[in-house]
């Protein structure tokens, strides 16, 4: 995982996209905020493919892409918090990086594929 900024994965949002079909969506809310993420899994439970919708707010863009791309390279959505998020995003404005916490809620809604054949809990 690269240590981009908010202003290069605002610029470049590679996994900003339609949730249409996605084998799950979660989603949060919060001061006029919202998140929606939208993953597909494979046969053995991994997220092979994460896109999201959000907001207007450049963290909050930012920190979706983060997870996605997280998400795409093998992390399992109970390990992406929210304190994981800010670490691994340079350039969030102080007064922003409670937008981690709001991708966080989204992603403790996720199903527990993760080393489980799809439709079963692991």
């Amino acid at each position: 995982m690269d240590r981009r900024t908010v202003a290069d994965r605002v610029a470049e949002t590679a996994h900003a996209g339609a949730t249409k079909g996605a084998d799950a969506v979660v989603e949060a809310i919060a001061d006029g905020r919202t998140v929606r993420i939208g993953l597909w899994a494979d046969a053995a439970g991994r997220v092979r493919r994460a896109r999201f919708r959000a907001t207007t707010c450049a963290a909050l863009i930012a920190y979706a892409d983060l997870a996605c791309e997280l998400l795409e390279s093998g992390e399992p959505p109970e390990r992406i918090d929210a304190a994981r998020l800010r670490e691994a995003l340079p350039g969030v404005h102080p007064a922003h990086r409670d937008r981690a916490e709001l991708v966080a809620r989204a992603l403790a809604l996720a199903p527990r594929w993760h080393g489980a054949p799809r439709g079963e809990s692991a």
